[in-house]
């Protein structure tokens, strides 16, 4: 299914969690989390990261809503309690299926997203890598005149925020000497047309995920 379909999907089936007060339904879409990412092959390491980042919130959601809610419910702090591990699971499908080139790729071929807002993010992105090893020689500078950059320090903030400044200006020009002009039509260099049967899967999709949410 294309990145794009699969995101609102995902959108889509959050909402339901949200709004449906359902134990079934959070299993039910922990387990279609689950076999989804064992088909497109994760590493165990990932599945290990998602059940450990999920506890802390897990165990405080059923503890809040058992012991001071008025009913004292079982059943609703469980609900609220595997509801994490469903949002968890169900944010993992669109972080470990495909990469963020292909999502804002697919956004703007298939859903029309802006161009410029979409070669705007993932140059923002790119940056990132850049902008640790950025930060790591900012803080190599100031051991050297003995002076301590931490988290809290606004000088690294501010340095980090110049080179930001310097880099987008560089990529600004570089779009614009390779020929972009905002607003233009452009041109895929690989596009690929939503096919028939992306589309019938992803309202077959919706039908059960619909279907399961109504099921008590």
């Amino acid at each position: 299914m294309k990145p794009a379909l699969k995101f609102i999907l995902v959108f889509i089936i959050g909402l339901e969690l949200a709004f449906v007060r359902s134990l079934w339904l959070n299993i039910l879409t922990i387990f279609a989390a689950l076999l989804y990412l064992f088909i497109k092959k994760i590493s165990l390491k990932k599945y290990l990261w998602l059940a450990i980042i999920g506890i802390m919130p897990a165990v405080g959601s059923w503890y809040m809503y058992f012991n001071l809610s008025s009913d004292h419910s079982e059943i609703f702090a469980w609900i609220m309690a595997t509801r994490v591990y469903a949002y968890i699971f169900l944010g993992s499908i669109i972080a470990y299926s495909q990469t963020t080139t292909e999502l804002m790729r697919s956004l703007e071929q298939d859903l029309k997203l802006n161009p410029t807002f979409v070669y705007g993010i993932l140059g923002a992105l790119n940056f990132l890598p850049k902008m640790d090893r950025q930060i790591k020689i900012i803080k190599a500078s100031g051991k050297m005149r003995g002076v301590r950059l931490t988290i809290f320090s606004p000088q690294l903030y501010m340095k980090a925020i110049y080179d930001s400044i310097v880099w987008s200006n560089n990529l600004s020009q570089a779009m614009y000497a390779h020929g972009f002009l905002e607003g233009a039509a452009r041109t895929q260099y690989n596009k690929k047309p939503l096919q028939l049967k992306e589309i019938s899967e992803f309202f077959a999709l919706i039908i059960l995920s619909v279907l399961a949410a109504l099921i008590k």
